[in-house]
């Protein structure tokens, strides 16, 4: 009863200072939500961007994640960009699509992401740092927008949750370990659009069908096509979550026979917004489209070969500080096979999904939230983009979806997966309450946040020293700027191969000289040395090989300023003249219609009688090229046949008491090998 008298007595006295005082009132309202969204939307990220990127921070900047690989390659093409647009050569775009690698060839930025997106954000801090200071600064910053788009997104769909289950719900999304493990790819990283148009789908398959209008189907739209201007694999696979909940939506509709679609206000703006992005996406992705004519699509087996598996979602890093079930030194090769398998996504998400489902299953009240539809938008995610020993129903979502037939990786999907998770834990946190008393809400707060920084959290990742790939690319710039080349191309030892060619490119960027070298997402075609560190070899495929008829090329000028650079194990750069090195090469076979000659180990054969002068082409067999060395033989003839077939005929065993006469049936016009007949020669 006094209890009961006092608190009374309290509330009157917070009406009257509330009357009295509404300024003091109001200001430390204002500042507690000030305080509270500092926690969570400063605070926690920046602990999260902490962690993963602590190698980094830790030595000062000096070491970079992961590797100089695809890292740095993405670095050469940011840089890219900001000198293109600080440069205002937005009159030329041949100039932006023919950065000075893979010399002579020309649309070379369209063999991968050409990051423009990245790019803009990349170039604020590029105004101000350096360049691989501006990288540090656009990850950080792409990392914290990621996390502050879902929390934004989550916090919009399930208001009622408390505020640590929504930081819980986008910590363990966006820093996702199958998330971080992208820091290899940062052009992966981009993710932020994926919260609004989390937002539009839960209006798309929660709310009465007839909510969503016009103007939210533009909306989004206009979103999943914004995400075309910073990666091809986050627009596809946002698509595809898209695809499920739009499937969804079709049903609901179906189900009520609701076909009308409400204009639901202005739509103007977002109009003009989906028209830009239109645009945009025409501009960026026709050179894609010239890529595709030259390499063709991905095979649909490789791309199918490459999606998730069961185990995948249990299959991680050994670096994590709470390991996954399944590791490399623990897996059957039967369960997990196709690159970028690792889709571990930790232990609290899993656990925190799981908690969803048993929600949806014992609480009633769920599916009036939201909650059962999310967890079947996940279901269908997961299960249509599995595949089971080469089936898949891939196959058929794809044809739905613009752009899949090119994506090789296509386990990436799984980043877009965990996403689409966050609504679900959002929506069935608002019934997670807490076993300590309401007193200790904060404790208990603190260890379910530190349970979740425990599942991100990595130890001991890759990174490399930054200061000695500076002076290694300082070093060989300058001596080859001393040697007044033109071209030069990076032949390297005691180095993986990517390694040499990404760093020929920032060699380029530094010294503004063209490079031979490359890194990306193709090659050259024609068997473009991509293992082969010789300097003298690559030359001479550049002279030897028709580039042309498969790629738009420079012009072959000035020979005699072409350089090979290479390093020393103590650090020592010797320049050599590629025309002083060129070889000359052998020829194996010629009369008055054929000529067969051998080029660094290579058969390539040209047909002399015609009227215009016929190209050397090389002889191949199931796609690879014939080499010369096959055992002891002579080609004894080459003769051309109506059917556009040539016949190469060779003796073996020559030095021997018998002898055999193999005839190779060539492709007069690919250098193909077609077949070949035999017989065992008389003894001699």
């Amino acid at each position: 009863m006094l209890a009961r008298k006092v608190g009374e007595h309290l509330s009157i006295i917070i009406r009257h200072l509330r009357k009295k005082y509404p300024t003091v009132y109001y200001s430390k309202k204002v500042s507690i939500r000030l305080v509270n969204l500092g926690i969570h939307l400063i605070i926690i990220p920046t602990i999260a961007i902490g962690m993963v990127l602590w190698p980094t921070f830790s030595s000062h900047l000096d070491l970079m994640q992961t590797d100089p690989g695809d890292t740095l390659f993405n670095l050469y093409i940011l840089e890219h960009v900001y000198e293109h647009f600080s440069k205002l050569n937005l009159i030329n775009p041949e100039l932006f699509w023919s950065p000075n690698y893979f010399w002579p060839i020309k649309s070379t930025l369209a063999w991968s992401d050409n990051l423009l997106g990245p790019g803009s954000i990349y170039s604020l801090f590029r105004l101000f740092l350096d360049s691989y200071k501006s990288y540090i600064g656009w990850l950080v910053i792409t990392l914290w927008l990621n996390y502050v788009s879902i929390r934004i997104a989550v916090q919009k769909i399930s208001p009622e949750t408390n505020s640590t289950w929504l930081s819980i719900a986008a910590l363990t999304t966006a820093f996702s370990p199958a998330i971080m493990q992208q820091l290899g790819h940062p052009q992966l990283l981009s993710l932020f659009l994926i919260g609004p148009i989390l937002f539009q789908c839960h209006k798309m398959i929660y709310q009465p069908v007839e909510s969503f209008t016009l103007r939210n189907w533009i909306i989004l739209t206009s979103l999943l096509l914004a995400n075309g201007f910073f990666n091809i694999y986050i627009f596809v696979y946002a698509c595809y979550g898209a695809l499920a909940c739009l499937g969804l939506h079709i049903y609901k509709r179906l189900q009520g026979n609701t076909f009308k679609i409400i204009r639901g206000g202005t739509i103007m703006l977002p109009l003009m917004l989906l028209f830009i992005f239109i645009a945009i996406n025409l501009y960026i992705y026709i050179p894609y489209l010239q890529t595709i004519k030259t390499f063709g699509a991905r095979p649909s087996e490789e791309i199918i070969n490459n999606l998730p598996k069961i185990a995948s979602w249990l299959f991680g890093n050994n670096f994590l500080l709470l390991k996954p079930p399944l590791i490399a030194s623990n897996i059957n090769s039967s369960w997990v096979y196709g690159v970028e398998q690792e889709l571990f996504p930790g232990w609290a998400l899993i656990l925190l999904v799981a908690g969803s489902f048993i929600t949806a299953l014992y609480k009633r009240k769920t599916n009036k939230t939201g909650l059962h539809q999310w967890l079947l938008i996940i279901f269908l995610m997961v299960s249509l983009s599995l595949s089971f020993d080469q089936i898949s129903a891939w196959t058929l979502i794809s044809k739905l979806l613009p752009g899949a037939s090119a994506l090789r990786a296509s386990s990436r999907v799984g980043m877009i997966i965990i996403l689409f998770c966050a609504p679900a834990i959002a929506l069935s946190a608002r019934y997670w309450k807490p076993v300590l008393t309401k007193s200790n809400n904060f404790v208990a707060s603190i260890v379910a946040i530190s349970g979740s920084f425990a599942s991100i959290w990595t130890m001991g990742q890759p990174s490399f020293s930054l200061s000695e790939w500076k002076a290694e690319v300082l070093l060989i710039s300058q001596a080859l700027s001393k040697n007044n080349c033109k071209v030069f191309w990076y032949q390297w030892n005691n180095q993986p191969s990517w390694r040499a060619h990404v760093l020929a490119m920032h060699v380029q960027r530094e010294s503004g000289i063209s490079t031979a070298n490359g890194y990306s997402g193709q090659f050259p075609r024609e068997n473009w040395p991509i293992e082969n560190p010789s300097g003298e070899g690559a030359f001479t495929w550049i002279l030897d090989n028709s580039t042309s008829q498969h790629h738009s090329t420079r012009l072959l000028s000035e020979k005699n300023k072409w350089c090979i650079a290479s390093l020393t194990q103590d650090k020592q750069v010797v320049i050599s003249e590629s025309a002083k090195l060129m070889p000359a090469s052998t020829i194996v076979y010629n009369d008055a219609a054929i000529q067969i000659k051998d080029k660094l180990g290579v058969l390539y054969l040209r047909q002399k009688f015609s009227n215009t002068p016929m190209q050397w082409i090389p002889l191949r067999r199931d796609g690879n090229p014939i080499r010369t060395k096959r055992g002891d033989f002579k080609i004894t003839k080459a003769s051309y046949s109506i059917d556009s077939k040539i016949n190469i005929i060779l003796i073996t065993d020559q030095n021997l008491m018998q002898s055999a006469e193999y005839v190779w049936i060539i492709n007069g016009k690919t250098g193909e090998f077609l077949g070949q007949t035999f017989h065992r020669l008389a003894s001699q």
